[in-house]
């Protein structure tokens, strides 16, 4: 149906956008070693609850995806939808061990920092192992990777 079919884009957009935009801002400010810029983007994605609102309007991304493939008589086990939940499954894996385990803590101490309750100089250590642009390229290709897989279908 063409309803779960827009839904299903303005979902994922959206997420897109809202899980994009918040990993660029970590890894800019990561990358700089800026311990206020960190802090900042730390705390206003805390405070609009990005992560939480992202990740409910990706699964319900996810479930107008499947509730178009189903309606629209989609063949489940076509490579492209194949691919696609491949692709899904490393984003949702992922995210959930690199993102609450290394990049939060790192914007936690940045905020600590900046209130003195702990010194910059070992945030600043702490961003120079970070593997956050790594991460972020990661995502931005897996990303570009469903987008492509939805929109050319080559399996």
């Amino acid at each position: 149906m063409l309803i779960f079919k827009v839904l299903h884009i303005l979902s994922m957009f959206s997420a897109v956008t809202m899980e994009i935009g918040a990993e660029f801002l970590y890894a800019f400010a990561i990358s700089r070693r800026d311990v206020r810029a960190l802090a900042t983007v730390h705390r206003i994605l805390e405070q609009a609850r990005i992560g939480p609102i992202s990740i409910a309007v990706f699964l319900s991304g996810v479930g107008f995806g499947l509730l178009t493939a189903l309606t629209g008589k989609f063949d489940f086990l076509a490579g492209w939808l194949i691919a696609a939940y491949v692709l899904v499954a490393v984003i949702l894996v992922s995210a959930s061990v690199l993102w609450p385990k290394r990049l939060l803590p790192l914007g936690a101490k940045a905020v600590e920092a900046e209130r003195g309750q702990r010194l910059a100089e070992d945030v600043v250590r702490d961003m120079v192992a970070s593997r956050a642009v790594r991460w972020f390229v990661a995502m931005a290709t897996i990303f570009a990777l469903i987008i492509l897989d939805m929109v050319l279908k080559p399996f």
